[in-house]
């Protein structure tokens, strides 16, 4: 049997994709749906169009982040189907309409919590944690998330994004890309429809005012004091109780960062859930990617080196294997309702009906 997809049930599989996460808001999904086969990829015009995106690896977590979501409004809707992940494409196969079985994470996906303020840092406890971290090894068992909570550690996990903060804004090239993915005014949030909209990061005033002071005179972000800069990474991770690092034991392969992605989405909206929030902190772990799997292209020969510096010290803090590797960075606190949240793009953007909907055959 095969039940092929109606436009409603396509517009709620791919609406329900779309509130994924994705690096700067970029939203670099794009699906065809050709009968009863749903096929999400890389738009090659929304993808690997950053420096932090090299290889398209932030952009396939994306893609993991967007299936994780598809397969459990499936399972809500009652549409029976398997999975498969070849390279950086998920192809979903729908087989037959089932009594829906609302699924325990579905009520969470347009309540995930991104929260980058400062927050009481009483959450998660030990057992929350390890709840969260129970979650990922059902997606794969090449990932684990290794959560921090001893001050001294954290302490130094925040000097450690804190310099890849820096490396990040003195960067041309990355400081160029943070500046274009941001949407300055709730006009700008408006007309786009993706990107960051700039009130949902919640910087302290004086960060915000460092920030578009230095968009609009871009030479000062190689003269702002090293402090300053890191000052956000450091505080915030000083406040909370918690910092995890999701990573991986195996070669990472366009599969293996698809599944980070589905794995890193299961645990944001277990985290829901459990009322706490995720604030992901990746430029380390992207700038890591650059340095070890293209050979650090793109960086000065001290960039090299201090990104060389900040691997081992995450590998070091978080009590990393030799055969792991860091991928995900984030802080885990109590949820906050946020104030504001990025808008996305209609599913009609980024779908393509290759069939006529509405058809049924066997």
């Amino acid at each position: 049997m095969t039940a092929v997809l109606t436009a409603e049930e396509t517009a709620s599989l791919c609406a329900a994709g779309a509130l994924a996460p994705s690096g700067g808001n970029v939203q670099p999904w794009r699906v065809t749906v050709t009968g009863n086969v749903m096929r999400v990829d890389l738009d090659p015009h929304r993808s690997d169009s950053s420096f932090l995106d090299v290889g398209g690896y932030a952009s396939l977590i994306a893609i993991g982040c967007f299936a994780e979501n598809v397969g459990i409004a499936a399972q809500s809707l009652g549409l029976a189907h398997r999975m498969s992940v070849r390279g950086g494409t998920v192809e979903f196969t729908f087989s037959d309409r089932e009594p829906a079985t609302m699924h325990e994470l579905y009520e969470y996906l347009p309540k995930r919590v991104t929260a980058r303020r400062m927050v009481d840092g009483g959450r998660p406890g030990k057992a929350e944690a390890e709840r969260l971290a129970a979650v990922v090894p059902e997606v794969d068992a090449r990932l684990r998330l290794t959560a921090v909570s001893d001050p001294v550690r954290r302490e130094s996990l925040g000097r450690v994004l804190g310099d890849a903060d820096v490396i990040r804004m003195r960067n041309r090239a990355m400081f160029s890309d943070m500046v274009r993915e941001i949407c300055w005014t709730e006009r700008e949030a408006l007309a786009r429809q993706d990107g960051i909209d700039l009130r949902t990061l919640e910087l302290p005033p004086g960060t915000e005012k460092l920030l578009g002071t230095m968009r609009r005179l871009p030479w000062l972000r190689v003269l702002a004091p090293p402090g300053r800069v890191s000052a956000t990474a450091r505080s915030l991770v000083a406040a909370c109780a918690c910092v995890c690092c999701l990573s991986a034991s195996s070669e990472l392969d366009r599969e293996t960062m698809v599944a980070t992605g589905m794995a890193l989405q299961r645990l944001w909206l277990s985290a829901t859930g459990m009322g706490l929030s995720v604030h992901p902190w990746t430029v380390s772990t992207l700038e890591l990617r650059r340095l070890e799997r293209f050979a650090g292209a793109g960086f000065t020969a001290r960039e090299r080196q201090a990104v060389t510096r900040i691997g081992e010290r995450l590998r070091d803090t978080f009590g990393l294997p030799p055969t792991d590797t860091p991928v995900f960075v984030m802080r885990v606190s109590e949820a906050v309702p946020p104030q504001v949240r990025s808008l996305r793009l209609p599913w009609e953007s980024f779908t393509t009906l290759a069939a006529t909907a509405g058809e049924e055959g066997s």
